[in-house]
């Protein structure tokens, strides 16, 4: 059983290393906050409706959290980004 589980912990540390999850994490988490930044306050769409315009992955794996003029991000809690919108020149990424 010990063998197995550090063999899992190797495993797993390669596979995160070899697919570059954080970068993943961090990629996905910037254009989620971008791209729904955008749907909702240059495009004027509900949450719901610009959920729908990101992956279906990418639904499942980032998480929102809407603010004034503003939506970050999370990738797991591991990568965070925060896209916020200013009148006349529309989202950008703060982080």
């Amino acid at each position: 059983l010990v063998g197995l589980s550090a063999f899992a912990l190797v495993a797993a540390a390669v596979a995160w290393r070899v697919f570059r999850v954080s970068d993943l994490l961090t990629t996905g988490a910037g254009y989620s906050a971008q791209q729904t930044c955008s749907c909702l306050w240059v495009s004027g769409r509900t949450l719901e409706s610009c959920e729908t315009d990101l992956d279906p992955l990418a639904r499942r794996l980032i998480s929102m959290r809407l603010g004034p003029d503003e939506v970050t991000a999370s990738g797991f809690g591991l990568a965070t980004a925060t896209a916020r919108y200013e009148k006349g020149f529309g989202c950008s990424l703060r982080n």
